[in-house]
């Protein structure tokens, strides 16, 4: 049962925080809307800020890649065109929460490790792709970093946005990061 109760917190506070926003949403509201008494979620968690993060976590689990080297990094952004569409209200929250996290150290803290761990997963695929094409792995990191700012500015955009086709912006941030490890690639060979 307490597992079941702690995911019914976490899906209440998902609901409210869509709903409402961080700044606007209380413990109290996710306690009400889980059906709850309002010292459980203090049991579960100790603050606001430990249950938005959760919340984080919970609903951005990680799918992880069947394949690697190009094939892998082609299914990353199938993924990422897929999340776009189906988790607006996940990515609404993302978005607020790195707002948040320029004046909360906490959530700061928790929003940076999430975009670090992020962006080094962006680099190990950048990294397969280099080892597949034989090319020096140095440009990962600038890759990674390139990739993951464009996802969050087509992220933003299709927020805000609802024309805005983040299918054809995934689309080309793709074929510009499968040129630009070609390029590597081909400096590499060049320069030999």
């Amino acid at each position: 049962m307490p597992a079941d109760t702690r995911e019914k917190i976490l899906n209440a506070a998902f609901t409210v925080l869509s709903r409402q926003g961080y700044e606007n949403t209380s413990i109290k509201e996710i306690a009400e809307e889980a059906r709850v008494a309002q010292g459980l979620v203090h049991y579960y968690f100790k603050t606001k800020q430990l249950l938005v993060l959760e919340v984080l976590a919970f609903v951005c689990q990680k799918v992880e890649l069947g394949v690697e080297g190009e094939a892998g990094a082609l299914e990353a952004f199938e993924q990422t065109k897929t999340m776009l569409k189906d988790s607006r209200d996940s990515n609404a929250l993302y978005i607020q929460l790195i707002g948040v996290s320029l004046h909360d150290a906490e959530i700061g803290a928790a929003i940076k490790e999430f975009v670090t761990t992020e962006r080094t997963h962006i680099e190990g695929i950048a990294r397969q792709v280099l080892a597949e094409r034989e090319a020096d792995p140095a440009p990962a990191r600038g890759i990674a970093g390139v990739v993951w700012a464009a996802i969050l500015g087509i992220m933003i955009q299709g927020l805000v946005d609802r024309e805005f086709d983040t299918d054809e912006a995934v689309d080309a941030l793709a074929a510009m990061s499968l040129s630009a490890v070609f390029t590597s690639t081909r400096s590499a060979t060049t320069n030999e």
